[in-house]
């Protein structure tokens, strides 16, 4: 087990700056890949992840035992952003367009048309790698990221345990990373 998730355990003010610092680092490292590709945006994703960590800070203490920090901290950091796309989802439903939306409208549907030409370059690349998988990984990462299934109802699906599937998830992700980068690298 790596030395910060330890440090998770104990209150955070108990430690130095520097130790606090290299704490949060290493959080933000592990938890930085996932997170991105669920949300897609650097600046959100940097948002859950500082709510995530204050989640993290506050629970790890009240924990029973050290088992699977890992995963714990994978899992609490996932519902995070799921908590934040369901809220920018209802905030996007409560919110009606205004006259002042009107003014900037033609400079704001450039620079979308240029960010959604980017999306869906992206996306293509993205699916592409995918496909280059191997089915076992595609269906693992189809399942749990596009239609959104939870551990256990893909571990029902697939009749293996969760380490099984959490493992598995790994490589897939790892792989379809190194899938994707290479192809993004090519592209540009």
């Amino acid at each position: 087990m790596e030395q910060w998730f330890t440090c998770l355990r104990s209150p955070l003010d108990d430690l130095n700056p520097s130790t606090q610092e290299r704490v949060y680092r290493s959080f933000y490292q592990f938890v930085y890949r996932d997170i991105h590709f669920l949300v897609r945006d650097h600046a959100l994703t940097e948002d859950i992840i500082q709510d995530a960590f204050i989640k993290a800070i506050t629970k790890g203490p009240k924990m029973r035992t050290d088992a699977n920090i890992p995963a714990w901290i994978k899992r609490l950091t996932r519902n995070t952003a799921l908590d934040y796309l369901r809220k920018l989802k209802r905030d996007r439903q409560m919110t009606a367009p205004s006259s002042c939306a009107v003014i900037g409208a033609a400079a704001f549907a450039e620079a979308s048309v240029a960010g959604e030409v980017e999306l869906r370059e992206r996306d293509k690349l993205l699916y592409q790698a995918m496909d280059e998988l191997k089915s076992a990984y595609r269906t693992i990462l189809l399942l749990f990221y596009v239609k959104g299934k939870s551990y256990r109802e893909i571990c029902r699906m697939l009749d293996v345990s969760e380490d099984a599937l959490t493992q598995r998830l790994a490589r897939a992700r790892k792989k379809l990373l190194y899938q994707f980068s290479r192809k993004w690298a090519d592209n540009e």
